[in-house]
């Protein structure tokens, strides 16, 4: 069951190779824990589901940890009832973990611009693409010649779940772009590395210039996204440009934007 529904989720829904691991590695982790009690999928209650968080809990995993591995528990009892099993889902809202509100790791405008004046190559790319998007990593690494408008300077972005939109960028990082590109392949994606390599050109990138306490791409787009923020951009716009299917996931960053802004006004109160 947990190997089909993967493959909904993969091919159908069009979930990331990421997102689609790593509910299959949770699953997994369930199912292991449920045949350890004689537990089936048809029997398990909401009192097993609270047990397996408490289990979940006193092993060290986080409450954001244990939020997505009851998502995915949930998503699977879901797809059951929709291809006709007869079960009932026993996730409830109540099992979830109460997550602590985090303030977005960001890296400085000024920072970020040392960083990119001093690099060079396929790091100066990344970087003048990732810093004027604020796209995620993989979107990066699945954004093909064709999909570039220079004329426009836009990018059709194959975003989370298959689902597209546009980013704007600037000129100045296509045309940087164009100088890769006239070294390289001109067809097919831009870049052929992996996630890992990217991530490490990013941290050597950022690292002399940088001191915030994570230099990697998602970063970049943490500060991309406050940025737009503090500049006065509204939730619904940020959510659009971010490829954010719920809004509350980008309001933490309007909320970070208000926290800055009140900041700056004590500061110059204390100064003036």
């Amino acid at each position: 069951m947990v190997k089909e529904y993967i493959n909904y989720i993969s091919h159908i829904k069009g979930m990331s190779a990421n997102t689609s691991k790593a509910y299959y590695k949770d699953l997994m982790a369930f199912v292991r824990w449920a045949g350890e009690r004689n537990l089936r999928w048809s029997t398990i209650s909401r009192d097993d589901i609270d047990n397996y968080v408490t289990y979940l809990s006193s092993n060290g995993k986080s409450p954001s940890t244990t939020n997505r591995m009851l998502s995915s528990i949930s998503g699977i009892y879901n797809y059951m009832r929709r291809i006709g099993k007869d079960v009932e889902n026993p996730c409830r809202y109540e099992s979830r973990r109460k997550l602590a509100k985090t303030t977005p790791n960001t890296i400085s405008n000024e920072e970020l611009k040392k960083a990119y004046l001093h690099s060079h190559g396929v790091a100066k790319v990344m970087l003048g693409l990732l810093c004027c998007t604020g796209i995620r990593l993989q979107e990066l690494l699945d954004i093909r010649w064709e999909d570039i408008n220079f004329e426009m300077n836009t990018i059709s972005i194959n975003g989370k779940g298959a689902k597209g939109r546009i980013a704007y960028a600037t000129s100045e990082s296509l045309e940087t772009l164009k100088t890769y590109k006239s070294n390289n392949e001109v067809s097919g994606k831009i870049f052929t590395l992996s996630q890992r390599e990217v991530r490490e050109i990013i941290y050597k990138a950022l690292k002399p210039y940088c001191n915030a306490p994570q230099l990697s791409p998602h970063a970049i787009r943490h500060s991309y996204a406050t940025n737009i923020a503090i500049n006065g951009g509204n939730v619904v716009t940020l959510a659009v440009l971010l490829g954010h299917n719920n809004i509350s996931t980008t309001q933490r960053y309007i909320d970070n934007a208000n926290v800055a802004a009140q900041q700056l006004s004590l500061n110059n109160q204390i100064l003036n």
